[in-house]
């Protein structure tokens, strides 16, 4: 059950991390106790973000304990805030340019990401048709880990790196619109 006091002491506590632009309680009716309420915070910084994912996760708070994940920055702008699984799949984009795709990217990126984070069945590397050169948005690099959960650590160490004065996205993907061939949303 939330109290009125939930969502002010939480964005006190989560304004120490850094500047917090929103914080929003949702109450999921009928789910399990431990996954009734569900606390959504958008930082005005990635960095900040993953500072507060990092302390907060597994941290004992009320009575329980804190499970924090990041949620897909699209889905939250659109008031989408119910839950869904994670996937195997994770999307990254803004990784490299459309001029710097070639045939080794996909082991490359393969090779990389099971040596950091655990084993991964396969890369696919799809290039929007509307992008265009230096549109690193556009190139859309797909990953499928062998399980959940190296997906997640996988993402929560990827999504928000600087590479090259980038800044990586990475966020789950429906496994089933991934091996339907659907690449864009």
């Amino acid at each position: 059950e939330v109290d009125e006091d939930l969502q002010s002491e939480t964005a006190e506590e989560a304004e120490k991390y850094g500047k917090l632009k929103q914080c929003i309680i949702k109450e999921e009716k009928g789910a399990p106790d431990d996954e009734a309420v569900r606390i959504f915070l958008l930082f005005d910084k990635v960095q900040e973000a993953s500072k507060c994912y990092a302390d907060m996760k597994g941290r004992y708070f009320a009575g329980r304990t804190v499970k924090a994940k990041f949620y897909d920055e699209e889905r939250f702008a659109r008031g989408d805030l119910e839950r869904r699984a994670a996937s195997r799949v994770l999307l990254l984009t803004n990784l490299v340019e459309p001029e710097d795709v070639d045939e080794e990217l996909q082991f490359e990126t393969l090779n990389e990401v099971e040596e950091r984070f655990g084993p991964a069945e396969s890369c696919y590397v799809h290039v929007l048709p509307t992008t265009v050169p230096q549109d690193a948005e556009g190139v859309r690099i797909f990953v499928v880990f062998d399980s959940v959960e190296v997906a997640t650590k996988a993402l929560s160490a990827i999504n928000g790196r600087l590479l090259k004065d980038r800044e990586v996205k990475a966020k789950f993907y429906e496994e089933a619109r991934f091996l339907q061939g659907e690449f864009a949303d």
